[in-house]
């Protein structure tokens, strides 16, 4: 089971995965005035000052947003009301701006996590994933078709009546791991490094996208060897979280190392570096302002992989 600590992957909805097969069901829910619309546009989400932003049909605005809206999609039930996500996407600014009074804002996701509760965290990023999935998926990757959204947008189906090829909602699996270091009689270390696309300070776990034909400990052991040059061993599975940026699945893991010796790829990361736990303790929070280290941010796997392994160092004292 999951940690609570893992943002996204708390989920309470019932998805409803029979009922959602039927458009009359569908249309019920979606006229039903206790059911939840939640708005999305391109890559942000709305928000009622400091409280992301629900709307019900008691509210006379969802009913012009959801005439707006390029889609409805299901995402599922919570006891008795459903929540859908609206697409705004194809708005312009200025066309959203004249639908929104000004106590809403449309405000990033990523950056207004900490004004979204740990029920609607997961909701929400399903929500995106589901919708981004969508706008990408617009036509048949066989014979390029419009596709058909059906299932309250769980599935989509090729147009075409030669083809008619059926497509499902994507997800990337992607591997993360902590590397640890012990030698004989020494204290534990573990590899920590910069990626090119965070912040320089920033160090943090090891990751990559799991090829075609290989198990996710294959891949765990290569994507150490080939970023950092190490040789890892005793590939142990520790959690799991859905991660929204757009649509992957972060597959977390601890592995241990044969060696100390380093050997990274540029291409892949921009330094690696053995720590020991008392090192890392004394890391900064992403975002913090200084010339120190800084940790991954608090919601992510990497953060739950190194404070994890702390806690295990600090339970060896």
């Amino acid at each position: 089971m999951n940690s609570p600590a893992l943002t996204f992957s708390q989920m309470s909805l019932n998805r409803a995965s029979s009922a959602r097969k039927s458009n009359g069901w569908l249309l019920e829910q979606q006229n039903k005035a206790d059911t939840v619309f939640l708005p999305v546009w391109r890559s942000l989400c709305l928000f009622e000052q400091d409280k992301l932003a629900e709307f019900t049909r008691e509210l006379a605005i969802t009913g012009q947003l959801i005439a707006q809206a390029s889609n409805c999609y299901f995402l599922g039930l919570d006891g008795e009301h459903a929540v859908f996500v609206l697409d705004l996407s194809d708005l312009s600014q200025e066309r959203l701006d004249s639908l929104l009074s000004d106590k809403y804002q449309a405000r990033d996701f990523r950056s207004a996590l900490p004004l979204i509760t740990a029920k609607q965290a997961p909701i929400l990023a399903y929500g995106r994933a589901l919708n981004h999935w969508h706008r990408q998926c617009q036509h048949c990757g066989y014979c390029g078709e419009k596709t058909l959204s059906l299932d309250g947008g769980h599935r989509r189906k090729c147009q075409s009546e030669s083809c008619g090829k059926e497509h499902f909602p994507r997800t990337d699996p992607v591997v993360i791991m902590l590397v640890e270091y012990q030698a004989p009689g020494e204290k534990a270390k573990c590899l920590l490094a910069q990626h090119h696309n965070i912040p320089a300070k920033v160090v943090s776990t090891l990751a990559g996208f799991v090829d075609p034909g290989e198990s996710l400990e294959e891949a765990v052991s290569r994507e150490v060897f080939e970023e950092a040059g190490v040789v890892v061993e005793q590939v142990t599975y520790m959690a799991s979280q859905p991660w929204p940026f757009p649509n992957s699945l972060m597959i977390g893991f601890f592995a241990r190392a044969t060696s100390d010796e380093i050997n990274i790829d540029n291409d892949e990361i921009a330094d690696a570096r053995w720590f020991s736990a008392e090192q890392v303790s004394t890391f900064d929070n992403w975002g913090d302002e200084g010339d120190n280290y800084q940790l991954p941010r608090k919601e992510s796997i990497a953060r739950y992989l190194i404070d994890s392994w702390l806690e295990k160092q600090a339970e060896k004292q």
